[in-house]
């Protein structure tokens, strides 16, 4: 599944889509992962999805990642 669908499981530990996540970076206006991470409960298992997630954080935002 395309990681830009709103229906992609970004954290597969915590089952959590992409579309939750921005929900949520949106109501709260969070812009650092940490946060996000603690927050949401999300990205502290495996850490797996932490790369997803700070891209999300970055395209709900128009930030340009380092990553990229």
């Amino acid at each position: 599944m395309d990681k830009k669908s709103r229906d992609y499981e970004v954290c597969l530990c915590y089952k959590t889509t992409r579309g939750e996540v921005e929900d949520f970076i949106k109501a709260h206006r969070i812009t650092d992962l940490t946060i996000l991470c603690k927050q949401m409960n999300i990205g502290n298992k495996c850490g797996g999805c932490r790369e997803d997630l700070q891209m999300i954080i970055d395209d709900v935002y128009g930030f340009t990642s380092g990553n990229s």
